[in-house]
């Protein structure tokens, strides 16, 4: 069972971001299943490493995007996005620490709750900009 359900609620209309979006809940919900079905520890530090890298990715390739635009906001976006990856990368070294579920989970959760608000506050600012800059 997904932790996080795709839905057009999410979709900003940039497909590639869309995309991109949709790969990370894809993500999420692989490392909860497999800490939710009790897989081995190595399957769900992979999904995890592979969540992490992937989230990481995405932010680099939305900052170009942003850059590429003159986005005023640029600095700020930049900023959240480090602020999540070094909040992340501690969850990460907890799990890889003390590989239990507990710490899966509440990196789970908290990527829930932060992808969701992400999304549909922070990544809607930029949707027009992008759009008058023909992101695609």
């Amino acid at each position: 069972m997904p932790i996080l359900d795709w839905d057009e609620w999410y979709e900003t209309g940039i497909l590639s971001i869309d995309h991109q979006h949709h790969c990370m809940f894809d993500a999420l919900n692989r490392m909860y299943d497999a800490v939710a079905s009790g897989e081995r520890e190595a399957k769900v530090r992979w999904a995890l490493d592979f969540l992490v890298d992937y989230t990481a990715t995405h932010f680099r390739d939305e900052e170009a995007r942003l850059a590429a635009i003159d986005y005023p906001a640029l600095s700020e976006h930049q900023s959240e996005h480090a602020k999540l990856l070094e909040q992340v990368q501690e969850f990460r070294a907890a799990y890889h620490a003390e590989p239990t579920a507990a710490h899966a989970n509440q990196l789970a959760n908290f990527l829930v709750e932060w992808i969701v608000r992400h999304i549909n506050e922070t990544d809607r600012q930029y949707v027009a900009a992008m759009k008058a800059g023909r992101a695609t």
